[in-house]
């Protein structure tokens, strides 16, 4: 247990009635640092804890814990700086932070300086029966001040078969020191005392609309918000904090394209054709490093479906990739930080900021934001329906492509007027969706890097004269990712009958087709 002590309490004080009471013995005081981590969007916290890397005399160790009350998930010595989970030996807190991090970066949310001040309750025979431990805190790099000095906690730990002595220490706490239980915790209070807001970033639209609302008023909302979430992430983009950042931000531009190609009428056409193109524009100079990013985090994938005697001959692909992800990377930045980047972004949110008409002429502005979800749902919906059914054993690859980018139409506008539907019904619908979307998604991935595959060998090949058994491996890789491509394909017409059976076509029926048709509304 945990308890705040009062900030005009002093340490001897706490220390000398704790003497008095009961046979203690006092051990050394530790400094420690202690760094607290978490992923950008809070995926730890949101799991429930959060890593904390301790640094004392007996070495670096990083564990995982709760927040309140304390209670420790894994633990770990470390010798390295951990940045992401892989980084961890294999061990049991690595196989359960895995799905949880996956490709997110660990990054330092708090750094505090610690004294801690520990004592032993002993009994006549000098067992050790109960343990306390005074924590002095001070937060490092605030922007208050050079350090922030945090309430010092006193924690209360009680050993196994002596809950007698351990009653008399919490009823000497309470009665004689009259200290409070901590139900906030040390790191919350840390966070609270630096201004930092848990689960502050979600790529989740999570926006709250109301059917009545006229659609240019929610249009504008989305908007704002996709730009936002495309701004927050800019930063871990040019510092190439993790591959997510950028990710996110596309998924923010490919939702406002989305956005901006369903809902038609609501903005003026100049507005809608310059913005549009802007979007587009995003899209194209964010795709190289994309793509990189994404083999870089699959080579570990393509080592592993190589024979064991072949794998290190890969390697040299890694740093291929390595040098030109190194590259695309700077062309993007560069075009983050360009004028018409800057210049766009500023027009954009002046425009969705600024006041509506009164006396608008547009065609569509003033319908109810429930009739506009209903019938661009609805039209989505029998599209990719539509589509899937035209799907045969010999389509092209580019049907299936077609059809996905159709699904992430259908699944956008569902996010978008999300919280408009019965929660259940509509997030059942979603994941009946994702499944659709995760086979398609599976199918143009192995597609696109099997095309870009036998592309970066003939240019490796041309760049640095790979060995023989380098090009040797890309190809084994290829001949694998070939066979999956070919096992995925056959198991797409099972997934899309199990999204457009009978009982989901009456739920999105029921759930969205308008009461009065207008199909051809935003046409």
């Amino acid at each position: 247990m945990s308890f705040v002590i009062p900030a005009d309490t002093k340490i001897s004080d706490i220390k000398y009635k704790f003497f008095t009471c009961m046979h203690c013995e006092e051990l050394h005081t530790k400094v420690l640092q202690r760094t607290y981590f978490d992923s950008f969007d809070w995926r730890i916290y949101c799991a429930g804890g959060v890593i904390e890397e301790e640094i004392g005399t007996s070495g670096v160790s990083l564990r995982w814990r709760n927040v309140v009350p304390i209670e420790t998930f894994g633990n770990i010595s470390i010798n390295k700086k951990i940045r992401f989970v892989w980084d961890l030996p294999v061990c049991s807190l690595r196989e359960r932070l895995e799905p949880i991090l996956d490709v997110r970066a660990l990054l330092p949310l708090l750094c505090m300086n610690c004294q801690a001040h520990g004592l032993i309750v002993l009994n006549k025979d000098k067992k050790t029966v109960a343990r306390l431990s005074i924590e002095e805190n001070r937060i490092l790099g605030s922007t208050k001040s050079k350090s922030l000095k945090l309430p010092a906690i006193l924690y209360a730990e009680s050993v196994k078969g002596y809950d007698t002595v351990f009653k008399e220490i919490l009823q000497v706490i309470d009665q004689q020191l009259a200290l409070e239980v901590d139900d906030q915790g040390m790191v919350q209070r840390a966070m609270a005392a630096v201004e930092l807001q848990p689960a502050s970033y979600s790529s989740n639209l999570n926006l709250l609309l109301s059917p009545e609302t006229h659609i240019e008023v929610v249009m504008r909302n989305i908007l704002l918000r996709l730009l936002e979430m495309m701004q927050v992430n800019e930063r871990g983009i040019r510092s190439n904090l993790d591959s997510e950042f950028l990710h996110d931000f596309r998924i923010a531009v490919r939702r406002s394209r989305t956005a901006l190609g369903q809902i038609k009428g609501v903005l003026p056409h100049k507005i809608w054709v310059r913005f549009s193109r802007k979007f587009e524009w995003l899209g194209e100079i964010t795709g190289p490093t994309r793509d990189l990013d994404v083999y870089l985090l699959n080579f570990v994938a393509y080592k592993k479906s190589l024979p064991l005697p072949v794998r290190d001959d890969l390697d040299p692909f890694y740093y291929f990739l390595m040098k030109h992800q190194t590259i695309e990377h700077k062309k993007l930045v560069m075009h983050l930080e360009s004028a018409r980047y800057i210049k766009m972004t500023a027009a954009w949110l002046a425009y969705l900021k600024a006041p509506l008409s009164e006396r608008t002429t547009l065609p569509n502005a003033h319908c109810s934001t429930l009739d506009v979800a209903n019938s661009r749902i609805w039209h989505m919906v029998r599209r990719v329906v539509k589509e899937g059914e035209a799907i045969s054993a010999s389509s092209p690859p580019g049907d299936l492509h077609q059809l996905r980018k159709s699904c992430k139409k259908l699944r956008y506008l569902m996010d978008f007027f999300r919280s408009l539907y019965p929660t259940e019904e509509i997030n059942k619908l979603i994941n009946t969706l994702k499944l659709l979307q995760n086979k398609l998604g599976q199918y143009q991935d192995i597609h696109i890097q099997i095309a870009s595959l036998e592309t970066y060998r003939t240019q490796m090949k041309s760049e640095s004269g790979a060995a023989d058994r380098t090009l040797v491996a890309i190809d084994i890789v290829i001949q694998t990712l070939e066979q999956r491509q070919s096992h995925v394909r056959k198991m797409f017409k099972s997934r899309f009958a199990a999204f457009a059976e009978i009982k989901n076509r009456v739920a999105f029926r029921r759930l969205f087709k308008p009461k009065i048709q207008k199909d051809t509304l935003f046409q």
